[in-house]
């Protein structure tokens, strides 16, 4: 009989070996883990009732009756029925944003105006623009001496500080000579023709000199008496004709062809 025992005992501790006790304790925690991760994926779109429900759950299988369920959620920022992080929204510019947002024009034009103020008030440059064009204009007695193309000096840094301005934005530049109707044959000069052109070129020049002004939309004209801005009748109205232009048409939005139209129409604009 006791033989017979002891066979029985050996195979009760047989059996019991084929299921460590350490496997109990790590079964609980993988349980315990997979509850929190289920717990941390529930946080995504966490829901006040829903919470509370699992949080209480929780707090009876550790044994913490005494812990507020929803102590650990901040008073002043309860969870809401919808995701933690939200889409970024685009901004939504208002008008007052869009009117204080300058153009090209407008900008340079503002600019001319400030930095420029001795010289308009003098005369030795005029300022014009509307909503499509700019023109700064130089009258022939601030700029040149009679029948010559030769810059006065005062006028030289006026120009070179006009050039290093336009060189800071995208603009077609054309720049044109203009003179009255009197005719002119000298040995230098067979007609205004020549007289108007060769004036838009001393400009030019001077408008490049020592500035990143791009010469590939820089346009140089002659005009002679073409284009006037007053009728040729009277002495005064022939020194408001003779002067050199420089018309400024914002290059982005417009093209060549708005280039030739606004040489057309630039007696207009005054």
């Amino acid at each position: 009989m006791t033989g017979i025992n002891t066979k029985n005992r050996r195979r009760r501790k047989a059996k019991n070996d084929e299921i460590p006790e350490w496997m109990v304790t790590f079964a609980d925690m993988m349980t315990l883990l997979l509850t929190f991760f289920v717990l941390i994926l529930s946080f995504s779109t966490t829901d006040v009732q829903r919470y509370k429900n699992v949080a209480e759950a929780l707090q009876t299988s550790f044994g913490l009756q005494d812990l507020n369920p929803l102590s650990i959620i901040p008073a002043d920022n309860p969870p809401q029925n919808e995701n933690i992080i939200e889409p970024i929204k685009p901004h939504e510019s208002t008008d007052s944003e869009e009117s204080e947002e300058e153009n090209q024009l407008d900008s340079i034009g503002n600019r001319l105006e400030t930095n420029f103020t001795d010289e308009i008030e003098k005369g030795v440059i005029i300022v014009e623009r509307d909503e499509d064009h700019i023109i700064i204009r130089f009258p022939d007695e601030s700029a040149f001496t009679s029948g010559s193309d030769y810059l006065e000096p005062a006028v030289v840094p006026v120009l070179q500080k006009v050039g290093q301005l336009i060189s800071e934005y995208e603009m077609f530049t054309i720049v044109g000579g203009h003179t009255d109707d009197q005719p002119i044959n000298t040995e230098r000069f067979r007609s205004n023709w020549d007289l108007s052109a060769a004036r838009a070129v001393s400009v030019a020049h001077e408008l490049t000199w020592l500035t990143d002004l791009e010469e590939e939309f820089l346009y140089v004209v002659g005009n002679a008496d073409a284009r006037p801005l007053v009728p040729n009748d009277t002495v005064e109205n022939r020194i408001k004709n003779r002067r050199v232009e420089i018309l400024l048409i914002e290059r982005p939005d417009k093209t060549e062809r708005d280039v030739y139209q606004g040489i057309q129409q630039s007696p207009l604009l005054r």
